[in-house]
């Protein structure tokens, strides 16, 4: 890795002397532009969009434009059908649930995915008075899923479906789910998202409120990861030193259909070198944590890489 860094640190100086704006400007060149689909306002993808706008703008030759986005379905819509969309971030069960309910959507054969670049971790909030521990407990009950299209509302349904557990989802956003949940007006809160949350750490321990398991079970193999969320992340809603939950990888999307002749497909291609360059830079901070996450070679089932950044990648051993 360190051997991999001192080139990524190589190729920064390279891209940083040979594509800079004022480069472009001399050669009357357009400065090759690509957008990307962030979060909604406020949320974590909205901070990494914008981070990754920041690292890569004004030194590497490639501008990205970073726009604010809605949820991982509508960002898939967005990528195959709204003009200047060419990157977003996506939690990969949207192809997951695509293919089950939907095996004939363009979006399987024309999407990529560049990198996956940390794992969204499920969150169950349920009452410290309820008897509920795990995930299992709530046949039978009303529990919020998240908003309507959310990807919290997506995960979650998936989730209760491989498990078969029955519950009656009903649709509310995540902080007036937290408040009906405080009414005892419905029993447990799902939330997908990195943690730690800013909704879920503004809780305090005499709201009475806690996070239940939700135990990985060879149902979830090629879905989801097996994960832990400590006390130390939530001192208010972990009971013991940590509680067991799954986590989605949450990747960076690509439309795949751009022929390589294309200005399109090889602003991509400026994109992908400029982006590997900055990793070490991403991973600093004050930049938000899960930078650091970026795992060159994992590779996420149901999604096909795109193939320049695996070559790029493949060059760097």
């Amino acid at each position: 890795m360190k051997m991999i860094k001192k080139f990524f640190l190589g190729v920064a100086s390279a891209l940083a002397l040979a594509t800079t704006p004022a480069a472009f400007a001399q050669s009357n060149q357009p400065v090759p532009s690509v957008g990307i689909m962030a979060g909604q306002y406020g949320s974590s993808l909205a901070v990494l969009g914008e981070e990754l706008g920041e690292s890569l703008n004004g030194w590497s030759g490639t501008q990205v434009r970073t726009m604010l986005g809605r949820s991982s379905r509508q960002t898939i819509d967005d990528l195959l059908y709204l003009r200047g969309v060419d990157l977003g971030f996506v939690n990969a069960d949207e192809m997951t649930n695509l293919r089950l309910t939907n095996p004939n959507h363009p979006a399987i054969n024309r999407l990529a995915y560049v990198t996956k670049v940390f794992d969204s971790e499920l969150h169950l909030l349920v009452r410290s008075d309820s008897g509920i521990s795990s995930i299992q407990d709530l046949g039978g009950q009303a529990v919020s899923v998240g908003a309507a299209d959310s990807d919290s509302a997506l995960t979650a349904r998936l989730v209760l479906r491989l498990l078969g557990v029955r519950a009656s989802g009903v649709f509310l956003d995540t902080y007036d789910g937290i408040e009906a949940l405080k009414r005892s007006e419905i029993a447990g809160v799902f939330y997908v998202g990195p943690a730690p949350s800013p909704a879920l750490a503004e809780i305090l321990r005499d709201d009475q409120l806690k996070l239940a398991n939700i135990p990985f079970t060879d149902s979830f193999a090629g879905i989801y990861n097996p994960a832990e969320i400590s006390a130390e992340t939530y001192p208010e809603l972990v009971e013991d030193k940590y509680i067991e939950t799954i986590s989605v990888p949450t990747i960076l999307a690509v439309y795949n259909n751009f022929p390589p002749s294309s200005a399109r497909y090889k602003n991509l291609v400026q994109f992908t070198d400029a982006f590997l360059a900055s990793i070490p830079r991403l991973g600093q901070p004050p930049r938000h944590p899960k930078w650091a996450e970026i795992d060159l070679e994992s590779r996420v089932e149901g999604w096909e890489q795109f193939q320049y950044f695996t070559d790029a990648v493949a060059r760097l051993q």
